[in-house]
């Protein structure tokens, strides 16, 4: 059984409980890796849509398309996966080196099994990074073998977490 506290109060009560509170939202904001945007850019997305729904337009399909299914993915290797899947196993490590002291529960090269069935369907996202993870995770970024990477996977320039 889990509670989950929805609301929690950010007050501060002792010297301990905002050191805690503090640390938390710290490193919860710099976990997210909020991104700066050119507003110019939002600007220019939001009048196109804008106009291709006057003119009775299909809007743009937004992301890349996924070079697998829940079922091929299986039975793919890594290093034949697309741009969208490379862009999630990006954006996870990304995340990764911003945790702090905060730990991933799931997924991980351990957890997938024991946490899977919490979840009404499997999810695309969580089964790539679950393939990444046991195919040796940051590991693939290696010197030794980011030459199997595709052009596209930047070449990773450090492995020390933030």
């Amino acid at each position: 059984k889990f509670e989950v506290n929805i609301l929690p109060s950010l007050s501060s009560s002792s010297p301990l409980d905002k050191r805690i509170k503090t640390r938390l939202i710290a490193e919860t904001l710099t976990l997210v890796g909020f991104r700066p945007f050119d507003h110019r850019l939002v600007n220019q997305a939001l009048r196109e849509e804008r106009e291709s729904q006057v003119c009775g337009l299909q809007p743009k399909v937004q992301g890349l398309p996924k070079s697998h299914t829940i079922q091929s993915l299986h039975a793919s290797s890594l290093w034949d996966l697309g741009q969208a899947e490379w862009t999630t196993i990006l954006d996870a490590h990304d995340e990764f080196m911003r945790r702090g002291s905060l730990e991933r529960i799931f997924p991980t090269k351990d957890t997938g099994d024991r946490y899977a069935g919490l979840f009404d369907s499997a999810r695309y996202a969580n089964l790539v990074l679950a393939k990444w993870l046991q195919e040796g995770g940051e590991n693939v970024f290696r010197c030794d073998v980011a030459h199997r990477l595709p052009p596209w996977v930047p070449r990773v320039i450090s492995f020390e977490p933030c």
